[in-house]
């Protein structure tokens, strides 16, 4: 009896005690510069020596209306001599590489076919932007240390907040919290710190896996392993237009991880998010829908008489989603796994181009001047 009680209080020793944020140096950073002939934004996010980040660039200006570029998003790293290489996600496009600060970025954009082009960006934050910290918390542990087969868990999670800023009212601010709160925590706490936050989203994470292996001690082989990886970071941050990307990555021990990905589109002129509600034009969200069923047949090889439940989607027909995100020359509807079909067909991204679309685009919508209206 004792000697269970004894593993029992050691257990709950290591499972809560107080953890210490990394001390590893976190940022984010957006910039503004040229490479060629092209005016190119980026936003980079790092944390120490992982780094990611995107790009666009405005390809021309018409009568008030912004032209870009697609946003191309790059992964890479930072070593300690701020030397950084950053490749394109989907490895379709070109990458940089060069010196990275936070204030300053010099390099070479290097496309495929070996072209080179010289760039410097440098740090701003111009009226329609909005600057952010960021918060990063990591540990990892064992159940019974140093016990043979003992399960493990590790978390690691990335939060970006917005600062406060001349350009940017304090309701805007306040407004981007809640929306980055109600994605990350599941809940809007305004009273709370981000460590605050982070701080018991760690606890709690650590309690659930506390009861999931309640039986180890007794039944070796119920051990779940966990993992915990979620992340903010920025995609667009121009014209009053905020798009934020969150993924989620959890293990249970069992199976493959469970990715998930959602984003927030933010008009930084109020603090609104957008939905199809307030972007598209009333009666037009049923074009839009038609429009995205007949990319998903399009991308799956399949004839307009066959249904997508042959293919293994829950429905004949995908419904408009609200989980969008803004790709420069379009928006990109983006449909988690057991949202409209089972784990294995993956998660699905429809990209309607501005060009399909932008004759939808309300005029009043933070997006008007941003969607190729009249081409």
């Amino acid at each position: 009896m004792n000697k269970q009680k004894l593993v029992f209080l050691s257990i709950t020793f290591i499972m809560f005690p107080l953890i210490a944020f990394s001390q590893q140096k976190v940022s984010y950073t957006r910039m503004n510069g040229r490479w060629g002939n092209k005016a190119v934004t980026g936003n980079f996010q790092h944390v120490g020596s992982s780094m990611e980040g995107s790009y666009s660039y405005s390809l021309y200006v018409d009568d008030s209306l912004v032209h870009l570029s697609p946003i191309v998003q790059l992964y890479g790293d930072l070593d300690k001599h701020n030397k950084v290489v950053l490749k394109d996600l989907t490895g379709h496009a070109a990458r940089l590489s060069g010196l990275f600060t936070d204030q300053r970025f010099t390099g070479k954009w290097n496309s495929l076919n070996s072209t080179q082009l010289p760039f410097t960006l440098t740090e701003s934050y111009p009226k329609g932007s909005i600057p952010m910290d960021v918060f990063y918390l990591h540990s990892e542990k064992e159940l019974v240390p140093k016990a043979q087969g003992t399960p493990s868990a590790q978390i690691e999670l990335t939060l970006l907040y917005p600062k406060k800023d001349a350009h940017v009212s304090a309701a805007v601010v306040d407004s981007v919290k809640k929306f980055i709160q109600n994605q990350f925590f599941g809940e809007y706490k305004p009273a709370q710190l981000p460590a605050a936050l982070l701080s018991r989203t760690e606890q709690n994470f650590y309690n659930q896996f506390a009861e999931f292996n309640i039986h180890w001690k007794t039944n070796r082989k119920l051990a779940f392993n966990l993992e915990k990886k979620e992340n903010v970071s920025v995609l667009f941050n121009s014209y009053y237009l905020l798009c934020l990307q969150y993924k989620k990555t959890g293990y249970a021990g069992r199976g493959a991880p469970l990715k998930h990905i959602t984003y927030d589109l933010i008009d930084l002129r109020n603090g609104e998010k957008l939905t199809p509600d307030n972007i598209f034009k009333t009666g037009t969200k049923k074009l839009i829908t038609e429009l995205i069923n007949k990319k998903i047949r399009k991308y799956n090889n399949l004839a307009d008489t066959v249904s997508l439940k042959t293919i293994g989607f829950y429905n004949d027909s995908i419904p408009l989603t609200g989980n969008i995100a803004f790709e420069g020359n379009g928006i990109i509807f983006v449909y988690n796994i057991f949202d409209v079909a089972p784990p294995a067909k993956g998660i699905q991204r429809i990209f309607l181009p501005f060009s399909e679309i932008g004759k939808f685009i309300k005029p009043g919508s933070v997006l008007y001047p941003l969607s190729r209206q009249g081409t």
